[in-house]
């Protein structure tokens, strides 16, 4: 491992009561000599008890200190929501890094890919190609979403926008109470999208369709047999037959595998001087070369 880190949970994060949130634990490992992915657990109990905030903290805590925690839900605010002056300029006259970008780089972003989207179509007739409506907003939406869906294709733009919601307060929450427990963001607590991950090593086909397809169980098999430094332990049970099955179970395997693979190759944050450090940057493998 290039990283010292050893343990990753990854956390489908729901609504407060933990019902429809899951936990993968997998740990690293080196057995023939290749570095893999080995998971231990998958579950949307614990000890027969849904995953509230307490119950979740405590199975961390229990992890030891090597462990990365990626959590399927956003761990940062829209800029809006984070700003202290008292009287809004509007955003036009802003100079909070995060909406200067979005205003600049984003609106770019965004207006590009829409005047692409129409040049590409097929069978259509335009004279010219329109510009896009500039619809993002920096009390609703982040940059990192506007750099996944519009510059790099990994999700769609009905998952833009986000970042509010009673599971983003959830995960806000949940972001300072591991704060405590020794978590620090970038650092070994990653905001990741499993959808995302999985656009990147296959493609958006597919990460559409471990959720939609007919079957998604043979979707998600195939998947699973593509990673071929993911396993599943022999005391793990019943685990891989539940994140085949469920779709939050999957998604937080996927979320565990995602920090892993952070780790194991050493992603980095974006150029420095861009927005995303305290803008909030969701963590997913990087272009191929």
């Amino acid at each position: 491992m290039a990283r010292r880190f050893t343990g990753f949970v990854g956390v489908d994060l729901g609504g407060a009561r933990g019902k429809t949130t899951a936990v993968t634990h997998l740990v690293a490992s080196a057995a023939g000599g290749e570095p893999r992915a080995r998971v231990l657990a998958v579950s949307t109990r614990h000890r027969g008890e849904p995953w509230i905030d307490a119950t979740l903290l405590e199975f961390v805590a229990s992890l030891g200190d090597d462990l990365v925690v990626a959590i399927n839900a956003p761990l940062t605010a829209p800029a809006c929501a984070r700003c202290v002056v008292p009287a809004c300029p509007g955003v036009e006259a802003c100079v909070d890094p995060a909406v200067v970008w979005q205003r600049t780089e984003g609106r770019a972003m965004v207006e590009g890919a829409a005047v692409a989207a129409v040049v590409g179509a097929q069978n259509r007739a335009l004279p010219e190609p329109p510009r896009g409506r500039w619809r993002v907003q920096p009390y609703a939406h982040r940059a990192t979403e506007l750099v996944l869906c519009y510059e790099r294709g990994l999700l769609p733009a009905s998952q833009v926008g986000h970042a509010v919601g009673l599971v983003a307060a959830r995960a806000a929450h949940l972001r300072r109470r591991l704060v405590r427990a020794g978590f620090a963001l970038h650092q070994n607590l990653l905001e990741v999208s499993p959808a995302a991950t999985i656009a990147a090593l296959f493609d958006r086909r597919r990460a559409r369709g471990y959720k939609r397809d007919a079957d998604p169980w043979e979707t998600r098999a195939a998947l699973v047999e593509a990673l071929g430094d993911l396993e599943f332990a022999p005391a793990s049970r019943l685990a891989r037959e539940d994140a085949l099955s469920n779709d939050h179970c999957f998604d937080s395997l996927i979320a565990a595998y995602t920090a892993y693979l952070w780790a194991r190759d050493e992603w980095t944050m974006p150029e420095a001087g861009a927005p995303f450090v305290e803008d909030g940057w969701i963590w997913a493998p990087p272009p191929r070369d």
